[in-house]
Parts: C-alpha cells; sequence; structure tokens
C-alpha cells in the first residue's frame, strides 16, 4: 500500500457549516516506509473565482477572437502545523529532528485539529507568480485584483460556470528532500452564512402593483359577452350567407393587481413564500375577476468582475406553475373611502417554497448575488371572459434561515456601546446597494416595476461584529439546524484548479 493522507471531519451538523462553527477533525496519514518530514501543516481556506470571456482584441472586427480571464479572491486562510508539536519544533536540534527534517517510521498516525469559521472575510494577497497565468487559450497574465471589500463571508457557490465559491480544508505533508514531491489532499466542505438580524414584525407591507384594464365586459346569460346579430335573414340567404356572429366589446372597469409581502420582502428555503394576491378598484364588480393560472419565477442576477471586465448574469427558477385554476376573487371589501379590494385564495400556492439550492443574497470582493420575484397571472373578468396576462417584478432579500445566536447579538451592541463607534462591517450586501423594499410601504410604477427607495445616512442596523469580537465575547456555535445546502458535483472536483497559489 503506498503512502497516503486524508482529512477526515466530525460533520456533527451535517454536510452544511456556518459562523462560529468549531469544525474539528483529524489527519491520518499513513507511511509504507520510513520518511523524513519537514511539517505537515492543515488549511482552512475559502476562494471566490470569477472567469469571463472577454474579446481579444477591444474595438476590433475579428472572428473568435476571444480571450478567458480570470480573478481570484483567497477570502479564509487560516493554519495549524500538526506535526511535529510546538515543543518538539523548540528544541534544539537532535538525531532526526531539526532543520533536517523529522523522521518518521513505517505506520499510521493520527493527528487532530480544531478550527473555528469567523463571520467576515479577510482577503488574502496572492503571493504565487504561477497563479497570476492562464493557458485556457494560450498564455494570459492576470493582475492582481485591486478592489477587496471586508463582508460576511458568502455561501459555498457552484450553480454556474463564470462564478465559483469554494470552501475546503488542505493538508500538506511536506517532505525534507527538495526532489521528492509533497503529499496533499483536499476535503471540501459546504458553508451557509448568518442570515442578517431580521427586522422587528410591524405589520406594514410591502406592495407592488399593475393597473389592467379588460377591452370588454361579459353580457349576463351569455358565454364570452358573445351576442348574434338581430338581422333577420331568408331562406336562402342563411344558406349561402359566411357571417359570423358579431361580438360586444366595451371597455371594462379599471383595476390593479397587487402583490403583497411583509417588509422588507424577505424569502427563505426553508419557510413558505409568504405571498398574498389582491384586485384593487374604484368601484365593485358586477362580476368576479377569476385567476386562470399562476407562474412564479425567482430570478437570481449574479455581478461577476474579473479583470476589469464584469457581466450580469440572469437566470430564473420557477417556482410555482398553476393552471385551469378558475379561481375567483373573495368578496370585495371597502377597507378606505373609494378604495374596493378582494384576495384570491392564498392557500393555492401556500405550499410553494424555494429550491434548498438556492444561496442567499450576497456580495464579495469579484461575484455577487441579488434576487427579483417575477408573478405573471392570467385573469378573466368572469369565469368564461377572454385572458389576459399580468405581470409583476420586484426584489427580494434571499436569507439563508440560519440566525444569529443572540448572545452574540447582546454582546454586539455591549461592544458598540462602550466603543460608542459604529461597527464597520456588515453581513449580507455591500451598503451602496439600496434595495426599494427599505421603505415602511413601497410603492411601484404603472409597469408593475418596483421604484428605488431613497438613500438614508443612518448606519446599517444589519452588522454584526468582527471575529475577534465574537471570539472574545465567547459566543457559543449555532445549536440549530441547517438546511440541505446542496451543491454540484463541480464543488468537489478541480480543486487543483482553483487552489493555484501553493503547490
Amino acid at each position: 500500500m503506498p503512502n497516503s493522507v486524508a482529512i477526515e471531519l466530525d460533520r456533527r451538523h451535517g454536510d452544511t457549516f456556518t459562523c462560529l462553527d468549531v469544525v474539528k477533525g483529524n489527519v491520518r496519514l499513513y507511511l509504507s516506509s520510513e520518511e523524513t518530514l519537514t511539517h505537515i501543516q492543515v488549511k482552512m481556506e475559502a476562494v471566490s473565482r470569477s472567469s469571463l470571456v472577454v474579446p481579444k482584441h477591444p474595438g476590433r472586427d475579428k472572428q473568435n477572437s476571444k480571450k478567458t480571464v480570470t480573478e481570484s479572491h483567497k477570502l479564509l486562510y487560516v493554519t495549524q502545523i500538526l506535526f511535529p508539536p510546538e515543543d518538539v519544533r523548540n528544541l534544539p536540534d537532535a538525531k532526526g529532528t531539526g532543520k533536517d527534517g523529522f523522521t518518521l517510521a513505517p505506520g499510521q498516525y493520527y493527528y487532530p485539529f480544531e478550527f473555528r469559521i469567523p463571520i467576515n472575510n479577510n482577503c488574502l494577497q496572492s503571493s504565487s507568480f504561477i497563479s497570476k497565468f492562464t493557458f485556457s487559450d494560450g498564455a494570459n497574465f492576470n493582475k492582481d485584483p485591486r478592489q477587496h471589500i471586508k463582508t460576511t463571508l458568502p455561501p459555498s457557490l457552484s450553480d454556474m460556470n463564470e462564478a465559483t465559491i469554494k470552501y475546503f480544508f488542505k493538508v500538506t505533508v511536506k517532505k525534507a528532500a527538495f526532489y521528492k514531491i509533497n503529499m496533499r489532499q483536499y476535503n471540501p466542505f459546504i458553508f451557509l452564512p448568518f442570515e442578517p438580524p431580521r427586522p422587528s414584525t410591524t405589520g406594514q407591507q410591502f406592495f407592488v402593483r399593475r393597473k389592467h384594464r379588460f377591452n370588454y365586459t361579459p353580457v349576463s346569460g351569455r358565454v364570452n359577452g358573445s351576442i348574434p346579430s338581430q338581422k333577420k335573414k331568408g331562406f336562402f340567404s342563411s344558406l349561402t350567407s359566411t357571417a359570423r356572429p358579431s361580438f360586444l366589446r366595451e371597455a371594462g372597469p379599471e383595476f390593479y393587481v397587487e402583490a403583497r409581502m411583509p417588509d422588507p420582502p424577505i424569502v427563505v428555503p426553508t419557510e413558505k413564500i409568504p405571498l398574498r394576491l389582491f384586485v384593487r378598484s374604484e368601484q365593485q364588480f358586477t362580476a368576479p375577476i377569476y385567476l386562470h393560472s399562476l407562474q412564479i419565477n425567482l430570478v437570481s442576477h449574479t455581478l461577476v468582475a474579473a479583470q476589469e471586465h464584469n457581466k450580469d448574469i440572469a437566470f430564473a427558477v420557477t417556482i410555482v406553475k398553476l393552471q385551469n385554476m378558475k379561481l375567483p376573487m373573495t368578496t370585495m371589501t371597502n377597507p378606505a373611502p373609494q378604495v374596493y379590494e378582494a384576495e384570491f385564495d392564498k392557500n393555492k400556492w401556500s405550499n410553494a417554497f424555494l429550491p434548498s439550492t438556492v444561496p442567499p443574497t450576497f456580495k464579495t470582493c469579484n461575484i455577487g448575488r441579488h434576487y427579483s420575484m417575477e408573478i405573471f397571472l392570467v385573469v378573466s373578468h368572469g369565469p368564461y371572459g377572454d385572458t389576459d396576462t399580468v405581470a409583476l417584478a420586484f426584489d427580494v432579500n434571499v436569507y439563508s434561515g440560519i440566525s444569529p445566536p443572540e448572545a452574540l447579538l447582546r454582546a454586539t451592541e455591549e461592544a458598540r456601546l462602550q466603543a460608542a463607534i459604529p461597527n464597520p462591517y456588515q453581513i449580507g450586501p455591500a451598503v451602496e446597494r439600496t434595495l426599494s423594499t427599505t421603505q415602511p410601504t413601497a410603492s411601484t410604477s404603472a409597469n408593475g416595476k418596483s421604484r428605488p427607495a431613497e438613500s438614508s445616512s443612518a448606519p446599517p442596523a444589519d452588522s454584526l461584529p468582527t471575529y475577534d469580537e465574537a471570539i472574545a465575547s465567547k459566543v457559543m456555535p449555532v445549536s440549530g439546524p441547517r438546511r440541505n445546502f446542496q451543491q454540484s458535483p463541480n464543488y468537489y472536483a478541480n480543486m487543483d484548479d482553483i487552489d493555484r497559489d501553493e503547490k
């Protein structure tokens, strides 16, 4: 059996880890023959890698003149020397130890290790010259990235080719002889960060609405509002005539289709989507509006940056698709003067969830992800009227479903009060992007797109402490359940490609 090394992790919380988790494990080393080693080192790392195909010669009209540019950020980098032990390393040189290495006899060895995952990233500049080169379309030299932001560690990401975020442990068995190949092994793990502290429940609603008017109104007792022509015809003309029945077309009443969610609109893969759909009008309807079909899409918007190039990539996932419903609105109520409203039965889509693979909203140095929701309703005036499609769209926040420990929030607040200064680090997206959902009652334009909110100079309310503050407060890790945040097979493959700094 040849020499081998492996990393064994304690996965007591399943396959998903989060901020402040204490991760324990062992490095198992098997030697079939005596070996002299310099050290055995284990690292906990996170790498955010972006890749874009861009024109090789901007401004020139050449076919297939493309190149691939990449950018990597080491968001997390913590190391431990497992062998030799610290007390041995400090001993004077002796036989089999010292600058010439430490000799191990054949056999199997176990070296325990322990790391605590921080809350925020600590972007490390690449020190390897070879990592600056890519060879996918010839030799390309990549400049060092200049933009680094301090924010909460982003989630694992593997749902697209242009952007990847991987978390992993890596062990290196460094041999004393320079001509011998060092032994290395990886063990990727899945990471899902804390969600921002949720705002207190106030009962306020976020809404988005679109104005609509049917171009007909149903006539009582007649299907589709049609009425045959009243002109009398002779016997022979009735046999030869090709005329069809005429239709009564009249402008129907003007109304709004409205979507409501608690403000701010937050969706979590482990929680039901708190969506309600309404019809609002200045007058009551003699015939109710019917909902025939409903489709809800979650649209991910990923901003990928690489070597002074950037691209916004959108992808939609259908969350709800209901057809042939013929669902009437409820009885109209009169909540305000000259305002009538009725709701569609929300129980029809109450069991709708986001897929467990959806990452939360985040932003890091070279990759950012935010979300919007699209709603398509097919409606008619009366059960048999012609159908129209009404579309709505608005931004939503996707949360991880892992709340920060209450003890951590209390300790943070106490530290800030003592320091009398705001914490500069925040969880989630950077502060400069402000969603319309921050309004207590957000309004939208007639086309169904949400209006931008007014900027505020107040400090962010969702900031969390630094790693040092959390450690100093001795906050216990989160003990609650975590969702099964699965990743694609690509997440576990090609580890040498994403970790090119140290070989």
